[in-house]
């Protein structure tokens, strides 16, 4: 079968790529075959529609609230800030819109939540009468609708600050968008001193907001709204000129890199140019680095230590003031929903704040070199993700159960000669049966009930003495009979299963992952040997080959330049179908934009003669060589502190939770040790001075037993499920933390959801050790 042919050879206008072409014509300049070229201002504009400006959604909003309430604030002026802020954001917004916005975010959510909260009072009031500890009426109502009204005043807030916020983020985004799109304009005018054609340049490769105002000017130039481009560039850069004033006089050079009366100091000044770029941008994302070190402090203090002061107040408040603080529906609440939502609040906030430099290939599902969905390879052969994955959760379900029952150990579990490692867990029956106390003894009508009801005590005070003892009784370390052994083994199996299902899942789009940025990393250098050649008016295939030749260990020179020649010889495909052919082209199935974007300029700037396209190459080259430096040098900047706070999120934070879960221990031995001593008729009087607290003697002499209510002490969560609970809320908070801090350091949602997974299994096990060797040291002092 004779291969497809995509074009005639002998044709020259079949062959736009062959780069010796141009060259049989009289030898017109750089100058004029570059502005020869065609622009097609329909694909220029074809992501935008210029004509019917499209309106940011905050302003959208404010625009509604101000159609429901137009009488809110009339006669409304942004003051200076403001003023400059929605002008650089190019808002269309009035100062009567955005005040009633404001205004009506406030007032409509407290209406809102005082209906919310009057409908709950009265369908929920006793229940949540009961639940709160307080009496039915206006009170349950009244603690609903303060939270609200808080929450209110918190949304009017941001709604209020979004356009200041909006306006940083912008700046901060320009950190890496202002060195592309000058390093854009530079190349252009390297070319041509040309600012119409640099600008449409930048415009067409740049990214982000500064390349849509580039197409803004171009369009509003060829409306008329400016008499030329460099009157709009002007407009632009004092725009510009308070957030980024490096962008601002990066414009101004390069307008005035036109004047130059030599090329050589045209040159010279563009080229100064970037580098001052380069320096301003390298100085901020220092002050960056180290504006990041406070929030990362107060992330730590909001995820690791809050809870642990939280564990001593919330027990001690709710037994003083008899508010259901510390039962186990709230503790979840607090721990395992409110924590994380304002960990990870926190974290978008500081993740908004970074820069966004290199974004690593995007590898979908579908990917050519991927195996099949929920398969993974191993060797030569590819197996089911879900073998290995339930196979670890049989064996660690069989283990865990198996030393729940008989624990870890030689001999006989009762017997003084026997060498466990983990005891197997304690049952009510056995902990009652050591004590000499039968089954029944604290059920209702067991033992204990009779014993008081043959004291007369009525049967208030029978149910609020039965409460405290058993709180007090099972609270010993001796006498606990949380599962222990049950939990952790559940604990290390579910996190060693989500690990080997997150990595299985992912590990070959990692490695596509590291290949394409392999491949990235070696265009720059292919691109100067590529221009290297074709500055020896070399036909471009000639070029591409030599490079295939020169470079035999690169992988780019191999797959893009290598398959781009065979598709020109074999399929005798012109130069931009060799290379974007969406069935046979060099570039079908490569995820990466840089060099996806880069191969476009080097098509079309051969278009303009070998010359031409070696220079644009060369210019090309140093740009990728800015962008990465840019990249680098903010992982750099960063690496110490995200270092830190992987290591709190792994290894400290573990480790304090654990110590937490003893502490609430012997909070409820201190609390429901000083309700005991303070009972009357036979209760036993208990000594505080024995549990080994430091200052307990003097506690235990105070009167402050009579405040604690008795009724309370029963609703305490048990250390069982405490343990649950801190031990829920440490899988969220590794998982959030080392997600959040691998797109901190590296914009890589791929990579940010293998870390945490490798991170869970090693944090749990931290938390299972903490919590053995804690409560050892609370039963030997305390127990």
């Amino acid at each position: 079968m004779p291969p497809r042919r995509f074009a005639n050879p002998s044709d020259p206008n079949s062959r736009p790529a062959q780069g010796n072409i141009p060259f049989k014509q009289a030898s017109p300049s750089i100058g004029k075959l570059y502005r020869d070229i065609p622009i097609e201002t329909d694909a220029l504009f074809a992501k935008e529609d210029f004509a019917v400006p499209k309106e940011h959604a905050f302003v959208r909003f404010c625009r509604g609230m101000y159609k429901r309430f137009p009488s809110m604030e009339k006669g409304a002026a942004f003051n200076v800030e403001f003023k400059e802020a929605i002008a650089f954001l190019g808002w269309n917004l009035r100062a009567e819109e955005f005040s009633a916005a404001v205004k009506g975010t406030m007032v409509a959510l407290i209406a809102a939540s005082a209906v919310f909260s009057v409908l709950v009072g009265i369908i929920f009031g006793d229940l949540l009468a009961k639940t709160l500890g307080v009496e039915s009426g206006i009170i349950p109502i009244i603690y609903i609708f303060f939270p609200l009204v808080l929450a209110s005043a918190l949304a009017a807030n941001y709604v209020q600050g979004y356009p200041l916020n909006e306006a940083k983020r912008e700046q901060i985004r320009a950190l890496t968008y202002v060195p592309d799109m000058v390093g854009y304009m530079i190349m252009s005018m390297k070319l041509v001193p040309n600012l119409e054609k640099s600008v449409e340049f930048a415009a067409d490769h740049g990214k982000g907001r500064i390349s849509q105002e580039f197409r803004r000017i171009i369009w509003n130039t060829n409306l008329g709204v400016y008499n030329t481009i460099a009157e709009g560039l002007d407009e632009l850069a004092y725009s510009w000129g308070k957030f980024s004033s490096e962008f601002k006089q990066a414009l101004m050079n390069i307008r005035a890199s036109v004047l130059e009366n030599t090329e050589a100091k045209r040159y010279q000044l563009l080229d100064k140019t970037m580098d001052e770029v380069l320096e301003s941008v390298q100085g901020k994302m220092e002050q960056y680095a180290r504006d990041l070190s406070g929030p990362s402090t107060t992330l730590f203090y909001v995820g690791v230590l809050l809870p642990l002061i939280l564990i001593i107040i919330l027990p001690v408040g709710s037994a003083f003031s008899g508010s259901p603080l510390a039962q186990t529906g709230v503790l979840f609440f607090i721990y395992d929903i409110l924590l994380p939502v304002m960990v990870i609040w926190f974290a978008i906030g500081l993740l908004a704040s970074r820069p966004p430099t290199y974004t690593p290939p995007e590898i979908k599902d579908g990917q050519a070199g991927l195996p099949p969905k929920n398969t993974f390879v191993m060797g030569k052969n590819k197996m089911s993700i879900w073998a290995p994955v339930l196979g670890i959760l049989l064996v660690g379900g069989l283990v865990s159960g198996f030393v729940h029952l008989y624990g870890l150990g030689v001999g006989d579990p009762e017997s003084a000669n026997s060498l466990y490692v983990l005891q197997p867990d304690r049952t009510l029956e056995k902990v009652l049966s050591v004590d000499r106390k039968p089954v029944d003894y604290f059920d209702a009508q067991g033992t204990r009930e009779q014993q008081l009801r043959a004291l007369n005590y009525d049967d208030e005070v029978i149910a609020q003495t039965i409460a405290t003892e058993k709180a007090k009784f099972f609270a010993q370390t001796e006498n606990d009979t949380t599962p222990y052994n049950l939990i952790f083994g559940l604990l290390i199996t579910f996190s060693l299963a989500a690990a080997a299902y997150i990595q299985l899942t992912l590990q070959e789009k990692r490695k596509l992952q590291l290949r394409y940025m392999q491949m990235e990393s070696e265009f720059k250098d292919s691109l100067y040997v590529l221009a290297s050649r074709l500055g020896e008016n070399k036909p471009i295939e000639d070029a591409l080959r030599h490079t295939q030749t020169f470079l035999p260990n690169n992988i780019v020179s191999q797959e893009v330049f290598g398959k781009t020649v065979d598709n020109i010889h074999v399929l005798g495909m012109p130069l931009e179908n060799a290379v974007f052919d969406p069935a046979y082209g060099s570039l079908k199935n490569n995820p990466s934009q840089i060099i996806t974007s880069s191969m476009k300029i080097a098509v079309d700037s051969v278009r303009l003669g070998v010359q031409v396209a070696a220079r644009t190459l060369i210019s090309l080259s140093r740009q990728l060589g800015n962008s990465e430096r840019v990249s680098k040098m903010l992982t750099t900047l960063i690496r110490d502190i995200t270092g830190t706070m992987k290591t709190v999120s792994v290894y400290i934070a573990p480790v304090v939770l654990g110590i937490t879960t003893s502490l609430q221990r012997v909070v409820i031995v201190t609390i429901t040790s000083i309700n005991a001593s303070s009972s009357g008729g036979n209760q036993p009087q208990v000594d505080l001075t024995s549990t080994g607290i430091p200052g307990a003697s003097s506690f235990a002499n105070s009167d402050i037993s009579s405040f604690i209510k008795p009724d309370v002490i029963a609703t305490l969560a048990t250390p069982g499920e405490f343990l649950v609970i801190v031990a829920i809320y440490v899988i969220e908070l590794v998982i959030i933390m080392n997600y959040f801090v691998t797109l901190i350091e590296e914009n890589n949602p791929l990579l940010a959801k293998m870390n945490a997974a490798k991170s869970l299994p090693i944090a749990i096990i931290i938390f299972v050790a903490t919590v053995i060797v804690s409560n050892m040291l609370v039963a030997g002092n305390f127990g």
